[in-house]
């Protein structure tokens, strides 16, 4: 009896040891070691990197100045100055520095029709250069106000769109040969023809 009971058993267990064998054993990832930041010397990435920003649009390159304006003082005045001018693109700039003004206050600022400065009050510079024969305020000779600081000083960076130094295209619009002309009072950009800004006190011809 114990025999058979044996040869019976041993088949059961032998299919049992098969059956643990077919069995699939699960394999695990393999892992990838992750650099130390320390060890490389490099710091670690991002799996998303940022976008790069867009880059600054540069400023326009400034071309070298082909005119120059000395300004001298109208009787009783002390204001003079040294200034350049030079075309960028479709505008003209008009840089640099003026002096004796009443401190704190603004002053208008015109290009003129002719390049005359005659003492004592600088009328023979005409009124503002406009061959455009528009409204004030819309003068290719409108420049803004110079606004001198508690020292008198007024540091110049003017632009004016519609001028050139030199006439590019038949139009009546070079100021290369015309007078800046720096006045007592502020120009109101309303005021016609000249927006009210009182006497001549300095003078200077656009030059090469």
């Amino acid at each position: 009896m114990k025999t058979l009971v044996l040869a019976l058993l041993i088949p059961v267990a032998i299919c049992a040891a098969c059956s643990k064998k077919d069995e699939p054993v699960a394999t695990s990832a393999p892992v990838t070691a992750t650099p130390d930041a320390s060890a490389t010397g490099n710091p670690p990435v991002a799996a998303n990197p940022p976008a790069t920003a867009p880059a600054a649009t540069p400023a326009p390159a400034t071309s070298p100045p082909i005119g120059h304006v000395s300004l001298i003082s109208a009787a009783g005045s002390a204001v003079k100055g040294e200034l350049t001018v030079n075309n960028e693109g479709d505008a003209v700039y008009i840089r640099g520095e003026i002096t004796g003004l009443t401190p704190g206050k603004e002053h208008g600022f015109h290009v003129h029709e002719f390049g005359k400065c005659d003492l004592p009050d600088f009328k023979s510079a005409g009124a503002h250069f406009n061959p455009t024969k528009a409204p004030h305020n819309e003068h290719l000779g409108d420049l803004p106000n110079a606004t001198a600081d508690e020292n008198g000083r007024a540091t110049i960076n003017a632009l004016a769109k519609g001028p050139n130094l030199v006439d590019k295209d038949g139009a009546p619009s070079a100021i290369l040969g015309k007078a800046l002309i720096v006045h007592a009072l502020p120009d109101d950009y309303k005021t016609q023809p000249s927006g009210g800004s009182g006497e001549r006190i300095a003078c200077g011809v656009i030059s090469k």
